[in-house]
């Protein structure tokens, strides 16, 4: 999340635990120009495969602790991770941070069945 390049919105962070035992981690990165950024969960996604894993067995993501937002994926990063997870059931973990501490209070889990329980899918 300290990573993030936020021009307009607030600061997230992701990391996933891919099918290779490995955390690959993401963050947000906007620009002026709306739909060219990567949400932080797409980031670490692609961070993941870009190493070549191409499944993943669980997602957190973490917003700042100011973000007026619940810290949860959006729709298409939702999609996203759907389209990676080993399996419907992986566990997507969400909480708020501040000063590098995680506030335990906000810290939720669902699964991306859960979240996504119309996925698109072949």
């Amino acid at each position: 999340m300290d990573n993030a390049y936020v021009l307009w919105g607030f600061k997230v962070g992701a990391a996933v635990l891919a099918e290779d035992g490995k955390i690959y981690a993401g963050c947000n990165v906007e620009s002026w120009i709306s739909g060219i950024g990567i949400c932080a969960e797409r980031c670490a996604i692609d961070h993941a495969v870009s190493h070549g894993s191409r499944k993943i067995k669980e997602i957190a993501v973490v917003t700042s602790a100011d973000s007026q937002s619940e810290p949860r994926p959006c729709g298409v990063c939702l999609q996203y991770i759907y389209d990676f997870a080993e399996n419907p059931k992986i566990k997507v973990v969400m909480a708020k941070a501040e000063n590098g501490k995680i506030l335990f209070e906000t810290v939720k889990v669902k699964t991306i069945g859960e979240l996504l329980p119309y996925p698109f899918k072949k």
